[in-house]
């Protein structure tokens, strides 16, 4: 009786440590931000005007201006409302065959999520890639969820060919999926492992030229034969998700698909931040 007496109180008492801990870790994190704020205060990623909170992403108009891709077609991810009001295919993918199975965006591409992306890219900002994560894990959430289909067991962003990575000095996608990933990882339980994010397997091995306002046509032909797997054998058998920044047409997004599954993938599904409409 001794034994499970002092047994249950040292229970009890790694179990108030415990929570002393977390709460004086919750503090320092806290701490932290507030220095944070203070010397390298955030600006919104919109408009890049002075935020209030470290947390905040956008100012109110710009968040305002922000909108979520709700139902859309499981074929394209492009928005639309399904028969009965349950997403379905649209017309135009009605005739279509993809080589990944479903695609899904977090929000339409325009406004402030647009800005946001054209200087994350093209202005040298990473830490805006970095931002920007934290609002693609609810669409990478919904892709990982096996109410649409099996598990996946690799994560892999669209990569950029060495020489354009050189030149931007980091790839939007893998920081983008590292971000909503790990703050998915965070909050999930342990008994429900994640996928893991693999940087290297999917490659770009062909340069391309910026696609700009090219149509599906021009697309298609640009990236057709310009990704390849660095090792099939990591490939056969396995389900993948396959991340970028911008869905336009699907080109892009489709190609990578389609090389996995030469390479002997059971299935790709395709997610995105935002969505050309």
């Amino acid at each position: 009786m001794l034994a499970v007496a002092v047994s249950s109180g040292a229970f009890r008492a790694q179990r108030h440590l415990g929570r002393l801990d977390k709460g004086r870790m919750n503090l320092g994190r806290s701490w932290l931000s507030s220095c944070a704020q203070l010397f390298w205060p955030a600006h919104c990623a919109g408009c890049d005007v002075l935020l209030q909170s470290d947390d905040a992403i956008f100012c109110v108009a710009c968040a305002q201006s922000i909108n979520p891709v709700g139902l859309a077609c499981s074929a394209c991810a492009m928005p639309q409302l399904g028969h009965g009001g349950v997403p379905d295919r649209c017309p135009g993918c009605a005739r279509r065959d993809y080589a990944f199975s479903r695609a899904f965006a977090g929000f339409e591409y325009g406004a402030a999520i647009g800005a946001a992306i054209v200087r994350m890219k093209h202005g040298g900002r990473p830490d805006l890639a970095r931002r920007l994560g934290r609002i693609l894990q609810d669409a990478i959430s919904r892709a990982l969820a096996t109410t649409n289909g099996p598990p996946i067991d690799v994560v892999l962003p669209v990569p950029l060919h060495p020489r354009k990575l050189r030149r931007r000095g980091f790839n939007q996608a893998l920081e983008l999926a590292r971000v909503a990933l790990g703050l998915l990882r965070d909050r999930s339980p342990r008994s429900m492992p994640l996928p893991r994010l693999d940087r290297q397997l999917l490659l770009r091995t062909r340069n391309t030229r910026e696609l700009g306002r090219s149509g599906p046509g021009a697309r298609r032909v640009e990236v057709e034969g310009a990704f390849g797997v660095s090792d099939a054998r990591h490939v056969a058998g396995r389900l993948f998700l396959v991340v970028d920044d911008v869905m336009t047409t699907g080109a892009t997004l489709n190609e990578c698909a389609q090389t996995l599954v030469r390479a002997g993938a059971a299935e790709v599904r395709v997610v995105a931040l935002a969505r050309a409409v």
